[in-house]
């Protein structure tokens, strides 16, 4: 049957943008590119996946007829960011062509049938937890930035690490990400309802799915989540996102905070150590960002160099009484930690001028950073 109906321009807009941040990814099938719409009897049910990432959307519409069909999702965006009207409407024609009136403006679109699209994956509702938005969107923004890039040798390292663990009666979520030149770990507090939440033995969130759960987060106080052996599921009353996890094993990240010690604490002001960065951060090397920290008693200098344009160097006051330190560090490493981080001042521990540097403040509760030295 044809599809007939009208919606609301705003509604088409956010839900035709979500849709086409999953769509637009190139892959081999070219229904993929599409949205599936679903005309049912009083709202519009969008659903679009690449097959590793699926969402599904229920929109309040006026429908005339119902019917279904597959539109191209980055059409449906911008016809929608540039339509001045406030309602769209849709009407199906022979061969699957739909015409779209938006004020003044008529548009024809060609849509595909639904027939090949992808089944959308089944889940168990019964596991799911009701949690809390802005306790997830601080595990990802506090770890997303470390998470390896697609081109990494080691793939699972292109996802985020989610685990529960226990201190005492209190329950926490972590997630933890690592790139294999630094570490970030973030936990915090939860209530006892995640005890039913059940993880896997590793519970690998690819990069892109993590960059959709905070998406997902974004306009809800609360949601439920439920984990299965190979896709984790978020839904609420309007929305559902299943995410296809990775398999594989993570880094051993607990042996490398077994050996690091707290000696030789640094004690920074995390703003000015974070502008100071960025000033020195101006005469690095492109590819490697390559700094000299040396590390003196109540003084850090920081040293870069560039080939094409010159030098910079920087002082700054701290709080240090141990051994003096020679290192060299990624700035942006440095940058990316300080610029998540909360509070005033921060605790740099280094061991010695060959180990690694551990990051944390006692006013962002939860937080480490690990950054790996670089030979100079």
């Amino acid at each position: 049957m044809a599809f007939h109906f009208n919606i609301a321009r705003e509604d088409l807009l956010k839900a035709a943008g979500s849709q086409q941040n999953i769509t637009s990814k190139k892959g081999t099938l070219a229904i993929l590119s599409n949205i599936l719409v679903e005309v049912e009897q009083d709202h519009i049910v969008f659903t679009g996946t690449d097959l590793d990432i699926g969402l599904k959307q229920s929109i309040p519409a006026e429908v005339f007829e119902k019917g279904v069909l597959t539109l191209p999702a980055k059409k449906l965006f911008e016809l929608a960011r540039e339509s001045g009207s406030p309602t769209i409407s849709f009407q199906e024609e022979e061969k699957n062509w739909v015409k779209i009136t938006a004020g003044s403006s008529v548009y024809r679109l060609a849509g595909m049938v639904s027939d090949e699209f992808p089944q959308f994956p089944d889940y168990n509702r019964e596991t799911m937890v009701e949690l809390d938005s802005t306790a997830i969107n601080e595990l990802i923004d506090k770890t997303i930035f470390s998470i390896a890039q697609d081109k990494e040798n080691m793939f699972t390292l292109t996802a985020a690490l989610l685990k529960k663990t226990e201190e005492g009666d209190k329950r926490y979520l972590q997630m933890i990400s690592s790139d294999g030149h630094r570490l970030s770990i973030m936990k915090r507090e939860v209530d006892e309802s995640i005890d039913r939440l059940q993880l896997n033995p590793v519970t690998l969130i690819p990069r892109r799915g993590v960059q959709e759960i905070r998406k997902f987060c974004e306009d809800r106080d609360t949601f439920r989540m439920g984990i299965e052996e190979k896709q984790v599921v978020l839904e609420d009353d309007d929305s559902l996102l299943i995410i296809r996890l990775l398999e594989g094993d993570f880094p051993d990240f607990q042996a490398l905070l077994d050996v690091l010690t707290n000696e030789n604490i640094i004690r920074i002001n995390r703003l000015r150590f974070l502008e100071s960065l960025k000033r020195i951060n101006l005469f690095t090397e492109d590819l490697f960002h390559a700094i000299k920290m040396e590390v003196e008693e109540n003084m850090i200098i920081l040293t870069s160099q560039n080939a094409d344009f010159g030098s910079a160097k920087d002082k700054l006051d701290v709080e240090y009484s141990g051994d003096p330190l020679t290192l060299g560090f990624n700035c942006r490493y440095f940058i990316d930690a300080l610029q998540v981080m909360e509070g005033d001042t921060i605790e740099a521990c280094i061991n010695s001028n060959e180990s690694p540097c551990l990051i944390s403040s006692e006013e962002d509760e939860g937080f480490l950073s690990i950054i790996m030295p670089m030979k100079l």
